[in-house]
């Protein structure tokens, strides 16, 4: 006898019904935008309690041996990769706040910068003007060393005074640039810079140490530390010694202004995403070769479309590429189209992607881009409950290699790390809402 329940028979027929229904819904997700599928879902393993709403400086995230780091603006966390326990917090003395943190994971050292003496914000003389490393398996603070404020209209070129890794920390001072040993803060040298020149920011790679510039120019009516006119240089410094190794305008021939909008994508091979001048829409990545060689700039608008100001910095680099993500409004459609876009550095050619036919993510959208191994994973969203996640990207094709999905209700990570067998999600960027630190999923 055939059981009904809510007039639908069970049984044998209805699971046979279920699955031709399941067919018929996959060919229909096929040829439509609504349904796609990165891959199975993860599963997951540990998660880590939420933390309360952050604000937006000092946040940052981290994977050193087994312990994950969190940094916020009011404290720095550790966590068990294995379990996702906490294992330590540093607290900042007073009202003081976080500031920027950075961290050599291979020497297991995060170097943040706070407020001095305990001060909260309103003390202007001594905001951010400490930094102080920590061990990240413990949490300890190791040192501290004194910085320079960053003075009057100079946050563009300055916005953070210290990056570590390959064994040491550079610390922006008195408009010198120093290295300190990660591990003890000892001094280990004084960069060799070039005359007429103010250093900015800086980026630490194993093979050399990158920084932007403001050098030269002329029109100085009220003696200000940098010329109105000075235009900005890219330059690399020897991690060993802090010998210039080269140092170049980041234009070449196109003047770019000391105080545009400019941060590094990556410091080996060093990429620098630059507007024209000030804010501007237009602009390129502008990349050097091992000697400071020039290569052709990639502009932030071609044929491939548009690279939008927020998601200039979500490039990633390899050896020899660069993966961005471009713009391309649809007609007709209430969804826009971001591909996944792929360049040559050495020639500034397109490689792969760059067209709303070229689409390797099911139309889900990209927003952090991880090259690692000759693979490029892939975070995307939107729309939420389509299917998007994790994609696994050949680098020098764009061919699928395999995939993942979040599980439903989870907030997306602003990052993944490999961990053992395990991918954990690390979220650090969300401003508005509560939401859990770290989530560890298992690849079914």
């Amino acid at each position: 006898m055939t059981v009904r329940v809510d007039d639908v028979a069970s049984g044998r027929r209805a699971r046979r019904a279920l699955v031709r229904m399941a067919a018929v819904l996959v060919a229909l997700c096929s040829l439509t935008a609504g349904c796609s599928s990165a891959g199975e879902e993860m599963r997951v393993v540990w998660d880590t309690p939420a933390d309360r709403k952050a604000e937006e400086t000092g946040n940052g995230a981290w994977l050193s041996g087994d312990t994950l780091v969190r940094s916020r603006f009011d404290a720095v966390r550790g966590y068990s990769a294995p379990t996702g326990k906490r294992s330590w917090e540093y607290v900042p003395p007073g009202r003081s706040a976080v500031c920027h943190a950075t961290a050599d994971t291979t020497n297991s050292v995060l170097v943040l910068t706070r407020d001095g003496k305990g001060t909260s914000a309103s003390g202007k003389s001594e905001v951010c003007a400490t930094a102080v490393a920590l061990d990240m398996k413990t949490g300890r603070e190791i040192w501290q060393a004194p910085l320079s404020p960053t003075g009057s209209g100079l946050h563009r070129l300055q916005p953070y005074q210290v990056s570590a890794g390959s064994g040491i920390a550079v610390l922006l001072t008195k408009d010198e640039l120093h290295a300190v040993d990660v591990r003890t803060g000892k001094a280990r040298w004084k960069a060799s810079l070039p005359k007429g020149c103010v250093p900015g920011r800086i980026m630490v790679a194993e093979h050399q140490v990158a920084a932007l510039l403001a050098c030269g120019g002329t029109d100085n009516p009220w003696g200000d530390k940098i010329p109105q006119d000075a235009e900005l240089h890219a330059a690399a410094f020897a991690p060993a010694t802090g010998a210039l190794l080269w140092s170049t305008p980041l234009g070449g021939r196109t003047v770019i202004p000391w105080d545009t909008r400019a941060e590094f994508v990556s410091a080996d091979p060093l990429v620098v995403a630059a507007s024209q001048s000030g804010d501007s829409d237009s602009g390129a990545y502008f990349s050097f070769g091992g000697n400071g060689r020039p290569n052709p700039p990639i502009d932030f608008s071609g044929p491939y479309g548009k690279i939008q100001p927020h998601r200039r910095l979500g490039a990633a680099v390899d050896g020899s590429r660069l993966y961005t993500v471009t713009f391309h409004p649809v007609r007709n459609s209430r969804v826009d189209a971001y591909r996944l876009t792929t360049f040559d550095l050495a020639s500034g050619e397109l490689l792969w992607g760059g067209t709303v036919d070229d689409d390797r993510l099911d139309r889900c959208h990209p927003y952090h881009i991880l090259p690692q191994d000759g693979k490029l994973t892939v975070l995307t969203a939107v729309p939420r409950d389509s299917g998007c996640g994790l994609y696994v990207l050949d680098a020098a094709t764009g061919e699928r290699r395999g995939g993942h999905t979040f599980p439903e209700g989870d907030d997306l990570p602003d990052t993944v790390f490999t961990y053992k067998d395990w991918l954990i999600g690390a979220r650090y960027r969300s401003f508005s809402a509560p939401e859990k630190p770290f989530t560890a999923y298992e690849r079914r």
